[in-house]
């Protein structure tokens, strides 16, 4: 149980946490929920590929250490390529956003004292504005539930005489199905109508997600029925799964830029971080919960899925680093025509007075 604690409170904050900053750091204003959506797609491919071969590496319990053996074989790999080619800034900022963070981070050799009591007053001034604190809370019950709940299929499929391998496929269909829709959704946002539509985008995902759960809970035992209600099948549980992943999927990279640009100019990574931490109080409150008690997850995760909607419909979203980057933008698109009216002036001066 600890090992599973530490994993997944590890997985969070390396993997998840600097995906904001990054993608702000090193994409453009209509790439970045995009780059946003890959990052955290990468992080959690690892995850997928682990639902279809980890049965057959562990296919006894006396074969843990093997999965072990290949988690610190591909960790070894990561640090090794991070180590070749691992470059911290872009060679020019893509945006003013990006402008501002190469410049805080490159002014920012504060002693160790001083950067703690600035930390600790972002964190403060992000934990006592309502938006963000509704929207990270949403976002962290959210993410946290369904991370918990979706290792659990094995469990929760067994008593409808589904084996281990199979529920393995189910959860391989539902995070692919998560990667698919959250690649959709960020491309969708990243275009010009949708820039600023980022909340509707989040709640028609939620929604979605919500239906199509409880359209799986419905076709396995729930904590009102030890019978299923719906008809159960091996499509209409995959099919089910793979939806409610779709939308899950979708609605995880937008809450990511949502935070930042709530709380810009403060680093896309505090934000981030901030519902990382939610997310992973979350899971571990689940981890103690789920051994024995899969029905009640089960029911937990739609009750978590609700409240995050409701929490987000609260929650008002001003587009500060957007209007931030559109606006610098205007001035050098400014700038540059009043050199260009000069350069003209110039000319026709030169001319007259050459004719002269």
């Amino acid at each position: 149980m600890w090992t599973a604690c530490s994993n997944t409170h590890n997985k969070w904050i390396n993997q998840m946490a600097p995906v904001s900053q990054l993608s702000c750091l090193w994409f453009g204003t209509n790439e970045r929920t995009r780059a946003t959506c890959i990052a955290i797609l990468s992080a959690s491919f690892g995850c997928t590929i682990g639902f279809v071969i980890s049965p057959y590496i562990v296919d006894k319990p006396d074969h843990v250490p093997y999965l072990l053996y290949l988690h610190v074989g591909l960790s070894f790999l990561s640090c090794i390529l991070a180590i070749i080619y691992f470059p911290a800034v872009p060679p020019t900022p893509p945006s003013p956003a990006a402008e501002l963070l190469i410049y805080s981070s490159n002014s920012g050799n504060q002693n160790g004292i001083n950067s703690l009591k600035i930390y600790l007053s972002n964190v403060w001034q992000c934990l006592t504005c309502i938006p963000f604190l509704l929207l990270s809370l949403a976002g962290g019950i959210f993410e946290g539930t369904f991370t918990a709940w979706n290792g659990l299929f094995a469990t929760i499929l067994t008593p409808m005489h589904y084996t281990e391998t199979q529920a393995g496929w189910f959860g391989f269909g539902f995070a692919m199905a998560t990667m698919i829709g959250g690649l959709i959704v960020s491309t969708m946002a990243d275009s010009k109508y949708f820039q600023r539509l980022l909340k509707l985008l989040i709640l028609i995902s939620l929604f979605c997600s919500l239906l199509c759960c409880l359209w799986f809970q419905l076709s396995v035992r729930t904590i009102f029925s030890k019978k299923p209600i719906l008809k159960p099948s091996t499509v209409s549980i995959g099919l089910s799964l793979a939806f409610t992943g779709l939308f899950q999927g979708a609605a995880n990279p937008l809450i990511y830029e949502c935070l930042a640009e709530i709380m810009y100019p403060l680093p896309e990574s505090l934000s981030a971080s901030i519902l990382v931490e939610w997310i992973n109080i979350i899971v571990l409150i689940f981890l103690f919960i789920a051994p024995d008690r899969t029905v009640l997850m089960n029911f937990l995760v739609l009750l978590t899925t609700f409240l995050s909607i409701i929490m987000i419909l609260f929650v008002k979203i001003q587009y500060k680093r957007r209007d931030e980057d559109e606006r610098k933008k205007l001035e050098k698109q400014q700038e540059t025509v009043e050199d260009i009216n000069i350069y003209i002036r110039n000319r026709q001066q030169q001319h007259e007075s050459s004719t002269t």
